[in-house]
């Protein structure tokens, strides 16, 4: 009976646990609903170096199962402003690149990926299409706002070599422990690449809605 009691104490404890941890409120955030599915998570602001643009990239992610949320916004002015963008697609950004580039252009990308099967298996992504994000609030170490976002729904699976002969999957582990530890974002510039994996013929449509992100580096640019 004592170690029932105990077991139970436990339980109890382990659930209170649970709980705080998913109602942990972050500063630096994105969230949303993903197909109506709600989606939040602790943001990182992305390392990526470019040529030719301005550059802010945020990205949200949980782990086990990976899912991913990356904001990215391209612009040539020397700060950006508050306003609403349209969200635009990679080709659509690959064409205006190669034109003259205006001014006040500013093109923004919302892509979403899920890991569907262990160890990097299977992914169903959503690759950035049409929408628009609104930047309530700005500064040059700080971003605010909303989006909502259509993307285009695509599927990667592991490669049959790959699965066989188990290459990748420790590389995949390895990701996912230093995701865990908060860098792993900081080390990719593609929330797409999946090593190893072969994109399928199956499409969808993944809906992006009630989006809201805030982002202060303020801190971190201190310390640089």
């Amino acid at each position: 009976m004592k170690n029932i009691r105990v077991l139970l104490i436990l339980m109890i404890v382990f659930v209170g646990i649970a709980i705080q941890g998913n109602a942990q409120e972050h500063q630096n955030f994105i969230s949303c609903k993903v197909d109506g599915e709600e989606f939040y998570a602790e943001a990182k602001r992305l390392k990526i170096p470019t040529r030719h643009w301005e550059y802010l990239a945020l990205a949200a992610f949980k782990v086990s199962p990976d899912i991913q949320v990356w904001i990215r916004i391209m612009y040539l002015k020397d700060q950006l402003e508050p306003g609403t963008y349209e969200i635009v697609s990679e080709e659509y950004l690959e064409k205006a690149g190669k034109k003259k580039k205006e001014v006040d252009a500013v093109y923004v990308l919302v892509d979403y990926t899920e890991e569907t099967s262990k160890l990097g298996h299977g992914f169903h992504d959503g690759e950035s299409l049409s929408g628009t994000l609104t930047i309530e609030s700005v500064t040059p170490t700080s971003v605010s706002g909303t989006f909502e976002a259509t993307l285009h729904g695509v599927y990667y699976k592991k490669r049959g070599l790959a699965t066989v002969t188990g290459t990748g999957i420790r590389s995949n582990i390895n990701k996912k422990i230093v995701t865990q530890a908060g860098g792993g974002m900081l080390t990719h510039g593609d929330p797409h690449d999946h090593p190893n994996t072969k994109k399928q013929k199956q499409t969808d449509t993944i809906v992006l809605t009630e989006g809201r992100f805030n982002m202060d580096w303020t801190k971190s640019k201190e310390e640089e």
